[in-house]
This record gives structure tokens, C-alpha cells and sequence, in this order.
């Protein structure tokens, strides 16, 4: 998030069961509780991606085997490699991104 000079504060009162529930949503959110309140009172959008920890790891085992060939043709020991499937793959995350940023909108 980027860090912008605040110069005001708000200070305001909740009941013990509201508290809770903002700063469990503050923490899924990856944010603290000044970060989330203001920007669900500015009603920005805050995504919280539950599944992503699949994806990612999916992305980086495609990221190295690429580095890997990319590695192979430099020393010339490949010269075409088919990426097919591999473009495949990434496809196939983007629209399961996209179905999930469908889904929490």
C-alpha cells in the first residue's frame, strides 16, 4: 500500500463485538485496522485472496522451468523449444483469476 503523509485523525468509539469484527477483516486483508476502516470508508475495493497459495506456486514452477530453457538455449544445447502447454498453463490461471475476481465482487 502506499504511504501517503496523513495530517488528521479520527477517533471513534465501537462496541467490543464491531472491534473484533474489523480487525479480523483488517488481518485477512493484510492491512491494520487504520488501512482497512479507511479504505471501506473511502469504498475502495479490498480483495482478499484465500486461494491464491496454489496459483502462485503454480506460476513459480513455470516461471523456473522457463529460466531453466531460456538457460538450455543460451548455451546452446536447445534451439526450439515448444511452449505450447505452457502457454496453455498460464491461460488457464488467467481465467481462474479472473473467475475468482468475479466471485468476490
Amino acid at each position: 500500500m502506499i504511504t501517503i503523509n496523513k495530517t488528521k485523525f479520527i477517533g471513534f468509539r465501537l462496541s467490543e463485538a464491531d472491534y473484533q469484527k474489523i480487525q479480523t477483516k483488517a488481518q485477512k486483508a493484510n492491512l491494520n485496522i487504520s488501512q482497512y476502516v479507511s479504505l471501506s470508508a473511502l469504498d475502495k475495493d479490498i480483495f482478499v485472496f484465500d486461494d491464491m497459495k496454489e496459483m502462485n506456486h503454480q506460476l513459480s514452477k513455470i516461471g523456473n522451468n522457463l529460466n531453466q530453457l531460456t538457460l538450455l538455449a543460451h548455451q546452446g544445447k536447445i534451439k526450439e523449444v515448444n511452449l505450447t502447454k505452457m502457454s496453455q498453463d498460464i491461460s488457464d490461471m488467467w481465467d481462474e483469476l479472473c473467475k475468482i475476481v468475479k466471485r468476490k465482487r
